[in-house]
């Protein structure tokens, strides 16, 4: 396993210096199996961050490439590395990669330690990951990972599946609501930027993400929001 660490953190800030950047704003780590997961699961969130002056890490566990059952390749790894690099930069974030091959990245002593290094590399507060019972096995897995080496982690937030994976035999609990309606166009900017993905869905994957950024937003009465699963969530009186 190779681990790589692509694009920048806010824009125009350069590389961060990691003596000094924990003394400012909250520490964020967003966590997907795959390029664009993050986007479309908590985008809006973690564009929010971003503006409110948080660092904002974005880790990927999966070389962004894709190929189907039967050999056909959706994704190069070259056209996911662009994709990805370009979707961080839009939401000013900074990307690592770990690189574990996609459909195969495992719950191991490999990915909790790769995780666990990131948190303490970045002293992080807050973490974003998937949802436990998402049916992707490279999405449980991954969550596995990052309920191991967060372990010690104040702050973690299960982002809501998208479909189909989030058809599970238990259902998503709606319980903390992000309003995004600052935020909603460049989570949505972002995501354009995996064009090998919308090309494969279509411009449904586009309306629908909307959709329910709409429906969640409706539901605390602003107009978009991204809604956790709360896993842990440290209160402040």
């Amino acid at each position: 396993m190779r681990s790589s660490m692509w694009g920048r953190c806010q824009e125009g800030s350069g590389e961060w210096d990691l003596k000094v950047i924990q003394m400012i704003g909250k520490n964020v780590l967003a966590v997907s199996a795959h390029a664009d997961d993050v986007e479309i699961g908590c985008g809006g969130t973690v564009a929010l961050h971003v503006k409110k002056g948080d660092n904002v890490i974005i880790l990927v566990m999966a070389e962004s490439s894709y190929t189907f059952y039967d050999g056909t390749v959706l994704r190069t790894i070259e056209e996911g590395k662009k994709e990805e690099e370009k979707a961080a930069k839009v939401l000013g974030a900074k990307l690592i990669n770990l690189e574990f091959k996609s459909k195969e990245v495992p719950y191991s002593v490999k990915s909790v330690e790769a995780i666990n290094k990131v948190i303490d590399d970045y002293r992080i507060d807050t973490i974003y990951t998937h949802w436990y019972h998402d049916t992707h096995q490279d999405h449980r897995r991954t969550t596995q990972s990052v309920l191991s080496a967060g372990r010690h982690v104040k702050n973690i937030l299960m982002y809501e599946p998208e479909y189909p994976a989030g058809r599970s035999y238990l259902g998503f609990h709606n319980q903390y609501y992000v309003n995004i309606a600052s935020t909603f166009e460049k989570k949505m900017e972002a995501l354009k930027e995996h064009k090998s993905q919308v090309e494969k869905y279509g411009d449904v994957l586009l309306k629908a993400v909307e959709a329910r950024a709409r429906h969640r937003g409706y539901e605390i009465n602003t107009e978009y929001a991204e809604c956790f699963e709360v896993l842990r969530l440290l209160g402040e009186i």
